[in-house]
């Protein structure tokens, strides 16, 4: 740990030394990957491969071929075996369009989005125009509506159709809505016929695993456009898959759910778990995550018991438990993917994190781990194989159809958005299976590529789960540096008691960045006196280039558990601006605090103001907020205040904000180009010069420590999140506030305003001697529960894509009060550019806004110019 003489040493000469290291100006260079396992990789090809063009209602649609057979893996129909149904079904194009569209979601490539809208046309033209829909098409496209698996009904297919439709309003609606006219009446005819089979008291298609799949969709529309009436109905649609659960944890069937009492269970389909859970999440009804629990606690724990996911399992009495009904084959992707399913969404449901290790533990029979000892999932193609039937002899089916392709997608997308689950697949189960599940050991090890070891065991209730990792000898410890204000101290103890309990063999020691003039200053210091932590979590887009040319830190988008968590909480257009020349991550981008205007409600009404949303409203409203109310002949109140520091970082308060919702998000620097000589800079700074020239805006600084906008001087104030913290704990009194976006010029468009995020990242440090347990921890440190934590501890925001609308931080987001206005900018937000020297750059445009906006000595075009020209010599020096 760097010691405070050394730290004070290191400071003296970290600016030389620095610019030694930076100065070279090489390309950053991408780290050879880490040994182990790598990320999953999740990959549409094979199911592009098996999409078919039709045309339904001589309209062009997309399908999905319902099989592909080994080895050319063509395209076809069913077979006579199934009567000749058709080339394609329902059943598959609405869950197909479930992938494309959370591919969409967490990758934004508009190709998925338009596979999507294709299938999503499919399930359009199926519906027979009263909520209920035919399943088979031809090769023509002519619906089969006597096959009675295709006729017309409110059954699976259309229960699938449901889910679909709802995803496709949760991913698209906020921004491709246009897409969704054609869809909005199926999904509202779908949905009124559900409600009648519900409100009557019967399952979708008389099947748990129907009504669970047409509940995921009423959950999904619920999250993007929440009702009280889709909510009563999913709430009744949920409330008759609860007592569907049979049997206890110590009497078999062991909480299985199934269609009715004494009915068979079967994997296939088996999405009772997932959606409960998933309600339990969006209608914050906690009693159905308990009733999700059952099932996953009680059977899938003894699957995992027993070393192996039986097909179907007798839910009746049996005169013998040799296998206590148990039937193990044949195993399929429709088998296990839905349990993996299930064990993620209650990890989102509890916050615990064992039913994400499960859930990998689950999963890793698509990697190997199976009768078979075969990678099922093909990370090369996105290719699932059919199955593997058995016992004697075992037969591996390597066609690969549909199903089997959507459903291994379906799962391991989520895995690959899970840390642990990501982790947990390349674990594998350590000896021979149990062949009967009334007989499974009470314990059973799972083992990882290296020593690693897991082990789950029975409980005595009959409950299963992880047995807590024995404390080692001598642990693997880690150094984590905290921002040094308390808030997040404070923050950082709790999480890392919370990671040491849980982790006895990673310890985390928590040491408060170590006092400097910044936390840039301190952190290159550490680096040139070789005394850096494994972790930081206060890392500005200022440092980030020059850490990562000084080899300073490490990728993490090439790590399991960080690649997860990146996944889960982004995407690319969040992540690009993080993105270096190599295209590598090299900081977690932790949290951000999107600036927008603060104002004093009373002030406001008291002036006749309304909140200003332009440039021109502004300059109005400072006219009518300055005033002398003292009668000395001076003004004494003013309409905002500007600081007349000079300082690189003040411009994050006054120009920068008011130039990101101009520009239309442009920063200063584009692929090493200077870009702020433009019309959204000028003005900017023009807004600022009629400010300060018109009164206004005070020429003062007030004294040290005194906030104007809280004891009432001025009317508004330029603020991120954080701030909202600092005035409950200096218990202001009678102080009523609001915030609005940041004006824009008058011309300017809604959708185009961007706001400053001030993002602060996670940097794992390259002098760590741990870093995959390092990148297990950070990973933590942005998990769910963590980011609820930050949002009530700190009022400050989670980097998370959907922050505003995702359920799980409703409640945390009502903590402070205009945090859930902040939180809907999170996305729309930009950061300052992750180049070596953008100090430098904002230090010119401060130079430019103190001698155009505050003193006016120079026409702001003519200081702009030459700001810019500076900057650009700068750049040019490289």
């Amino acid at each position: 740990m760097i010691t405070g003489v050394r730290l004070a040493a290191s400071i003296a000469t970290v600016l030389s030394v620095a610019h030694v290291a930076v100065g070279c100006r090489r390309q950053p260079e991408a780290l050879a990957s880490p040994p182990g396992p790598k990320p999953l990789a999740v990959r549409l090809d094979y199911l592009n491969h098996l999409g078919l063009d039709a045309v339904v209602k001589g309209r062009p649609v997309r399908v999905v071929s319902l099989y592909a057979e080994a080895p050319d893996y063509r395209p076809t129909g069913s077979p006579a075996r199934d009567g000749y149904e058709g080339i394609a079904s329902l059943d598959d194009a609405a869950r197909a369009a479930v992938v494309y569209l959370r591919a969409y979601e967490t990758t934004g490539d508009t190709r998925a989005r338009d596979q999507a809208l294709g299938l999503l046309a499919f399930v359009v033209g199926m519906e027979q125009g009263d909520g209920e829909f035919v399943n088979f098409v031809d090769a023509q496209g002519r619906p089969n509506r006597n096959a009675p698996s295709s006729r017309k009904s409110m059954s699976y297919w259309a229960a699938r159709s449901i889910w679909a439709m709802g995803e496709a309003v949760r991913v698209l609606g906020p921004h491709d809505s246009t897409e969704l006219t054609t869809v909005r009446p199926v999904l509202d005819r779908a949905v009124n016929r559900m409600a009648r089979e519900i409100d009557a008291g019967r399952l979708i298609g008389g099947s748990a695993t129907a009504t669970s799949e047409a509940l995921l969709g009423l959950l999904a529309l619920q999250r993007a456009e929440p009702s009280p009436r889709i909510a009563a109905l999913a709430e009744r649609t949920a409330a008759l898959l609860v007592p569907l659960s049979m049997g206890s944890m110590q009497t078999a069937p062991w909480g299985a759910r199934v269609d009715s009492p004494g009915e068979t269970w079967h994997a296939w389909g088996s999405r009772s778990t997932a959606a409960l859970a998933e309600a339990a999440v969006v209608l914050s009804r906690p009693d159905f995550a308990v009733a999700a629990q059952r099932e996953a606690d009680g059977l899938w724990g003894r699957f995992l018991l027993a070393g192996q996911v039986p097909s179907a399992l007798t839910s009746r009495p049996v005169n013998s438990s040799a296998d206590a009904g148990a039937q193990w084959f044949p195993q399929i992707a429709y088998g296990v993917g839905p349990i993996v399913e299930g064990y993620l969404a209650l990890a989102d449901a509890t916050g615990k994190r064992e039913y994400g290790v499960l859930a990998g533990l689950a999963a890793s029979w698509f990697l190997g781990a199976n009768p078979a000892r075969v990678n099922m999932y093909d990370e090369a193609t996105g290719r699932t194989f059919d199955g593997i039937d058995g016992p004697a002899p075992l037969r591996l089916n390597r066609n690969a159809g549909a199903e089997s392709t959507i459903e291994a997608l379906l799962a391991l997308q989520r895995v690959a958005s899970n840390p642990e689950a990501s982790q947990y697949i390349h674990y594998r189960a350590v000896g021979a299976p149990a062949s009967s599940l009334a007989s499974v050991p009470d314990r059973r090890e799972f083992a990882g590529s290296g020593r690693e070891r897991v082990v789950i065991r029975r409980a005595a209730n009959g409950t299963v789960g992880l047995e807590p990792n024995a404390r080692t000898a001598t642990p693997i410890m880690l150094t984590y540096w905290p921002a040094a204000n308390p808030p997040e101290t404070r923050l950082a103890m709790r999480l890392a008691k919370q990671w040491n309990a849980e982790n006895p063999d990673v310890q985390v020691q928590v040491q408060p960045l170590p006092a400097g003039r910044s936390s840039e200053e301190v952190l290159l210091a550490a680096i040139v006196a070789k005394a850096t932590p494994d972790v930081s979590s206060n890392v500005s887009s200022a440092l980030l280039a020059r850490l990562v040319r000084a080899n300073g830190v490490v990728r993490l988008d090439n790590r399991v558990a960080t690649a997860a968590r990146l996944q889960e909480r982004t995407n690319p257009a969040m992540l690009g601006s993080l993105r270096l020349p190599d295209s590598g991550i090299y900081a977690f981008p932790w949290k951000t605090n999107p600036e927008m205007l603060m104002y004093n409600v009373d002030l406001l009404r008291a002036a006749r103001v309304r909140p200003p949303r332009t440039h021109s409203e502004l300059l109005a409203a400072f006219k009518r907020l300055t005033r002398d109310t003292d009668g000395d002949g001076r003004p004494d109140r003013w309409g905002l205040w500007a600081t007349l520091k000079t300082t690189w970082y003040e411009r994050f308060y006054d120009f920068y904000p008011l130039y990101l919702a101009g520009s239309g998000g442009k920063t200063l620097v584009v692929n090493g180009k200077i870009v702020f000589e433009n019309e959204a800079a000028v003005a900017a700074l023009e807004l600022f010069r009629r400010g300060f020239a018109e009164g206004g805006l005070p020429h003062s600084n007030f004294a040290i420590g005194r906030d104007p906008f809280i004891d009432g001087t001025v009317a508004m104030k330029i603020i991120g999140p954080w701030f909202l913290k600092e005035l409950n704990e200096l218990k202001v009194q009678g102080l009523h506030f609001d915030v609005v976006p940041m004006p824009a010029p008058d011309s300017s468009t809604p959708d185009k305003h961007y706001a400053f995020a001030d993002l602060r990242s996670i940097a794992i440090f390259s002098t760590t001697r741990h870093p995959d347990e390092a990148a297990r921890f950070v990973a933590y440190l942005t998990s769910p529960a963590a980011d609820r934590l930050l949002l009530e501890d700190a009022s400050q925001l989670p980097y998370r894509r959907g922050l505003a609308t995702d359920p799980r931080f409703t409640e945390s987001l009502k903590s402070w009060p205009t945090l859930s206005t902040y939180a809907k900018y999170v996305e729309r937000t930009r950061d300052i550019d992750v180049d070596p020297d953008v100090v430098e750059i904002f230090d010119l445009i401060s130079e430019a806004y103190e001698e155009s906006a505050i003193y006016g000595k120079v026409p702001v075009r003519k200081a702009l110019a030459r700001a810019a020209a500076e900057a650009r010599n700068i750049v040019n020096a490289r």
